[in-house]
Parts: structure tokens; sequence; C-alpha cells
């Protein structure tokens, strides 16, 4: 009995860290927390999602079901994770199985119809997001140990503000995206960066690469602040980006294409360059990449590179992705792990990121009834498809890209308040020093 209770001590001061565990205020608060944070989750795991779900594990079941591994060489490695999820959970519920023939249905409309209206929606649903369930678990305990270590309060606050933010619950419960893996590599990339683990912090942030595009955008932040000498900015510059061309050169020899120049000319990175100045004939000034080098060159410049101040450009740069270029709802959950971190020290930064969440839901009106009235089809297929969607209400008294550009220009300026406001933090730490560092 003693070694039991041993065992689930020694679990729960790894989990919570010792600072909360051992703090009786703390960890009841940390309990209360989390389960109120995992009952809404679990609330919303069954009955929403967007059509990109059902798309990601399509390609999942082409794997799976028709041996097809050229399904998605795009995003290889976050297929290779749906397909392994998918074949564990067929293994285990057979109900898995007779969704088959939906799943291999290449037409988009009536293999989502077939899918909304079938008996078993919510068990289906339940199970697909609950690989993003596990990621989020995984992204909870890891976030802890992000910043504030002489700090149990300030790592409750961060844990509290992550349970509880609302584009982590409607990115990965609503909206149900698969963005939260490559999340949880970045953070494991962060916190070897704050234990010193150079090597195995880019490893780490190159997998993460690999899972999705984005974290590219703190490898370079990563290297400056990791980097001791000319021969560390070369081995990190090669090890960062090893991730994509490992990918790159798989995509060559098994696809026989390449991966790199497929996603150059996909309209996602086109994003990146949607915010353009034109000049004369062929000469353009593309704002976001001016934008991304002087935030670049602004922490280059900083007197002491601490880890904080790495978190807080982190958080600038995914705000002013999303400040100046056309994005995706769901591309906004890249600023959140270092976002929450800042919100503990700067809280009117927190009351600013629910203003740009209320503004989002408005931007969603963009992408038309697929990101709006059809999120909730499990529900009642049928009313959801033929109610009338927002675009047509807003239509009858104003343009309706008008409207929603308005409060888009709206969501930018939050989002850049919000960069002054993380900047006059980073001055606060150059000046007094890191915290929890």
């Amino acid at each position: 009995m003693i070694r039991v209770k041993n065992f689930f001590n020694n679990m729960g001061r790894g989990l919570l860290t010792p600072g909360i565990f051992e703090d009786s205020k703390l960890s009841k608060k940390f309990y209360k927390y989390f389960l109120i944070g995992m009952l809404l989750r679990l609330a919303l795991l069954p009955f929403f999602f967007q059509r990109d779900l059902l798309s990601t594990y399509q390609r999942a079941a082409e794997t799976v079901f028709a041996g097809n591994m050229a399904s998605d060489f795009q995003q290889a490695l976050t297929n290779i994770i749906h397909s392994a999820y998918l074949f564990i959970i067929k293994s285990i519920v057979p109900a898995v199985g007779d969704f088959s023939p939906i799943l291999l249905d290449p037409d988009t409309w009536t293999s989502w119809i077939g899918f909304v209206s079938s008996y078993n929606v919510f068990t289906m649903l339940a199970l697909f997001k609950g690989l993003y369930l596990i990621f989020d678990l995984v992204c909870m305990f890891l976030i802890l140990r992000l910043s504030f270590d002489d700090d149990p309060k300030g790592r409750l606050h961060v844990f509290k503000f992550w349970m509880f933010n609302p584009v982590v619950i409607f990115v990965l419960y609503i909206f149900a995206r698969h963005d939260i893996i490559g999340v949880a590599a970045t953070i494991a990339a962060l916190i070897l960066a704050k234990k010193g683990r150079k090597y195995w912090a880019i490893i780490a942030l190159a997998v993460a690469i690999a899972l999705r595009f984005f974290p590219i955008m703190i490898l370079l932040p990563l290297i400056i602040y990791l980097a001791r000498s000319k021969k560390d900015y070369i081995a990190l510059s090669v090890i960062g980006v090893s991730g994509l061309a490992i990918v790159e050169v798989f995509s060559n020899v098994y696809y026989g294409k390449s991966l790199i120049f497929s996603l150059l000319n996909t309209q996602h990175f086109n994003y990146i360059l949607s915010a353009k100045l034109d000049l004369i004939i062929h000469d353009r000034i593309f704002l976001f990449i001016v934008a991304y080098f002087l935030i670049i060159f602004s922490f280059m410049h900083a007197r002491k590179k601490s880890f904080d101040l790495l978190l807080n450009y982190g958080a600038i740069i995914y705000l002013a992705y999303v400040a100046l270029c056309y994005f995706h709802p769901q591309y906004v959950l890249w600023a959140i792990p270092f976002l929450v971190i800042v919100f503990v020290r700067r809280r009117p930064l927190l009351y600013y990121h629910w203003l740009q969440f209320g503004l989002l839901m408005i931007v969603l009106i963009y992408w038309g009834d697929l990101v709006t009235k059809f999120v909730f089809a499990p529900i009642d297929h049928r009313f959801f498809i033929y109610i009338t969607g927002p675009i047509p209400v807003i239509e009858r008294f104003y343009s309706s890209a008008t409207f929603v550009n308005i409060f888009r220009s709206i969501f930018s300026a939050v989002s850049l308040w919000m960069i002054y406001l993380i900047y006059r933090d980073n001055r606060r730490i150059i000046d007094s020093g890191p915290v929890g560092d």
C-alpha cells in the first residue's frame, strides 16, 4: 500500500511539478482547473467538426484500408501518425471498420453527407478527435515547464490559461484541426532549448517542421538563442532544416516528386506573401517578410537573450503573421504556447486575446457554410444543411466581404497592439533579467 501511495505521489510530483504538488492550495486549484477543462473538452468532443477532419482521416484510411502510402505526401509524417492511430482504433472498435466505404469515398460531398448522417457519427467524432486530446494533454503538462521555474503560482496560471484558452478549445474540439501535433513537438523543442540541450532542441524543432511548416518561423530565433560560436550557427542551421530535407529526399525517392517545390507552389505558401506593396512593373515588397526580418534583427541585437525573451519573440512572430497575412483560423494556435506565458506577466494582453478571438469568429464568415453552419451538422444534418448561412443574411443589408474585412482590419489592429505590449515587456525582461530562467 505504501509503495502504491509513493508511486502516485511521485507521478503527481512529476506531472504537476514539485512546487505545485507540494502546495496544497495550488494543487487543489490545479485539479480544479484540470477537471473543469477536461469536462469542457469531453463535452465538445463528439459533436462538432470542420470538413478538414474528415479529409485528414480519409487520407489515413487510404493508407490503412487501401495500402496507399502516397495519399498525403505533403504532410507525410502527420499522415503516418493519423494512419497509425486509425489502425489502432480500428483494431479496438469494430465500428470504425464499418466506416471504410465513407472514408474511401473520393467524392467530398457524398462522403461528408454519409458521415454526418451516420448512426455512429458521435462515436466516430469522439474517436477521431481523441488523437488531438492526447496531444493536448501532452501540451498541458509540457507547458507547465516552459517558464516560472521559481514561481509555482505563475506556472499554475500558465496551465489555467492553456486549459481555458478559447483558441485551443475552438481549434481542437470545434474546428477539429491537427495543428496540435506540431505544436506539441515545438513546445518539446523549446523545453530542450531551455535546458541547454541545443542539438536535441533543434532536432525536435526539425521534427515539428516536418509535421507542419509553421515552426520554421522560430528556427532563426532559436538558433540565435542557442548558438555560442560560428560552428554552432552552421551545425544548428543544418540540423534545423534536416527535418524538411529528409522528408524532401523521401518524397523524391518514394513519391517521385518534390515536397518543397510542391509546398512553394501551393496557395498556403502564398498566404505568407499575401500582404504586399506593388511598386512599379514587377517590383513589390512583401510586408510579412519585411516584418519578420525586422523582428529577427531586433532579437539579434538584444543585450540579454534570455529564454523568456525568446518566448516573447515567438509570440511576436506569430502575431505578426496573423496580423499581416491571409490565414486560416487554426493558424492562430501557433501563437498560444508563447502567449500564455506572456499573459502571466502582462494580464491586459489576455483581455486583448479574448477580443482577438471574438473578432476571429466573425472573420470565419470568409469561408462560408463550410466553417460556420456545417460545423454543427452532426447534431442535425438536415437542419444545418438547409438553414440560411451567415453570408446571405449579411448580404441582405451590406456587402458581406466588406463587413468581414472591417472586422479583419480590427483583428489586425488588436494583434499589432499586442505586439507593441509584448515589445514593452521585452524591455522589462532585458532591464531586470528573466523570470524563472
